[in-house]
């Protein structure tokens, strides 16, 4: 689910993912018309997009691949 918000005329759009995938003229349209993704339906806060942690696995494997080059 996207919560979309227009500060200026204060509407708010709720919109699944999948309506992304099938139509994805509707994100340009809506930010043309000045809407602003947001964290929910009662949070105002701009939507930051999470951030992915590294699987411990991949670190260590990062780590030995730089001890060994060196």
């Amino acid at each position: 689910m996207q919560y979309w918000k227009s500060p200026k005329i204060g509407r708010m759009e709720r919109l699944e993912d999948d309506v992304f995938k099938k139509h994805p003229e509707k994100l340009d349209e809506l930010k043309s018309q000045g809407f602003i993704r947001v964290q929910g339906e009662h949070s105002d806060m701009p939507y930051i997009k999470p951030v992915k942690k590294r699987s411990i696995k991949k670190a260590v494997k990062k780590a030995a691949k730089k001890m060994i080059k060196k």
